[in-house]
């Protein structure tokens, strides 16, 4: 059980990371088809990422030394099917004439391993019928190719990483795992009439679009830093403008395309745009405030404040105090922001510190 309980652990720290790599291309798409995204769905969507972490982990972790596999002796593979039931007969203490084995034959590992095999993939059967909209067919072929993805895993070494497999590619896993596919598909039937349909949650979702929230602004800011990013590291080659490559960048991706037609390329992938407070083109100078603000002043005393915190293991004691001040001073500065970015999740009319500063909005251009 400890071993489980590690696995999850160890998912819920990487689920953060990887959540963001997998469902970020979904939610730009969702927010530039869509106009906005139901927290339903967010709830189903990052649910359904950290469930198939867990299952990877659990299928891979713990991790040998390499010096354990290298001198295995094992059986690599079992193409026979029903070993389970084989081993079953064979290993199992259980005899329906002597009730005092009942409890050792279930807590045998002839029983837990197909067990768990089987619930495995159930949770996967009940997102595919109830989220994904699949029906019996496709529930059975995604679950088994979900299960042949583990067995392959397996069966590479974690793709060439070891020198052999440390774990069995076993075909009763492939059916095992299959037919957990299955029964999460018929388990999701009594589901369905307590959960919201996807038509109920698209419907409130729909009513939702005017307002921009945080998370839609988020997915613009990320969007726009990748592309910013990408072309900063090429301007990094350049030695004329290397210094400065990242400001260039911005300037060039996120300030003029909002002067000119008000949206940067991640505000048009989501559908939102920057206006004045009278939902008109808002004037040069009030773009170059609100990012200078947003960027520069926010994005600037989180640079600091790392600089701050680095300074605090190498600084003389004479300075030390000054620095300690700063960080204190520096840190009120940004939970001030965080909280303002706060109150604009909870409140539908709260503009964010620089589009005061700036008079200028931002408006949901979705129709």
């Amino acid at each position: 059980m400890s071993q489980y309980i590690h696995v999850v652990m160890t998912a819920a720290v990487a689920f953060p990371f990887i959540a963001i790599l997998i469902t970020f291309p979904i939610l730009l798409i969702n927010y530039h088809k869509y106009g906005s995204i139901p927290k339903w769905n967010i709830f189903m969507l990052y649910t359904f990422v950290f469930y198939l972490l867990c299952a990877y982990f659990l299928i891979i972790l713990p991790l040998p030394p390499l010096s354990y596999v290298e001198h295995l002796t094992t059986p690599k593979y079992n193409l026979k099917p029903f070993t389970f039931i084989l081993e079953f007969i064979k290993y199992n203490p259980f005899s329906p004439l002597h009730p005092g084995t009942w409890v050792a034959a279930l807590k045998a590992p002839t029983v837990i391993q197909p067990v768990f095999n089987m619930v495995l993939t159930v949770p996967f059967g009940l997102y595919l019928r109830y989220y994904f909209k699949r029906n019996i067919k496709q529930t059975i072929l995604i679950s088994f190719l979900l299960s042949l993805f583990f067995e392959i895993t397996q069966l590479s070494g974690l793709y060439g990483i070891y020198p052999r497999p440390y774990r069995l590619f076993d075909i009763d896993d492939l059916m095992l795992n299959t037919l957990g596919g299955v029964i999460g598909f018929l388990l999701a039937g009594p589901l369905l009439r307590w959960l919201p349909t996807r038509e109920n949650v698209m419907k409130r979702a729909s009513s939702l679009t005017e307002n921009v929230s945080v998370f839609r602004r988020a997915v613009a800011f990320i969007f726009d830093m990748i592309v910013v990013f990408a072309l900063s590291i090429i301007f990094n080659f350049v030695p004329v403008i290397r210094d400065f490559g990242f400001a260039l960048s911005l300037i060039i991706l996120v300030v003029i395309p909002q002067i000119i037609w008000g949206k940067s390329l991640g505000m048009r992938m989501v559908r939102i745009k920057v206006t004045d407070q009278y939902n008109q083109k808002p004037l040069w100078w009030q773009v170059i405030i609100r990012n200078i603000f947003a960027y520069g002043l926010s994005g600037g005393l989180v640079l600091v404040w790392l600089k701050m915190l680095e300074l605090t293991g190498t600084i003389s004691r004479s300075y030390l105090g000054i620095v300690h001040i700063s960080i204190i001073i520096i840190t009120v500065f940004i939970v001030l922001i965080l909280a303002d970015f706060l109150l604009e999740s909870f409140s539908k009319k709260h503009r964010l510190y620089f589009e005061h500063l700036s008079k200028t909005d931002t408006k949901n251009t979705y129709r």
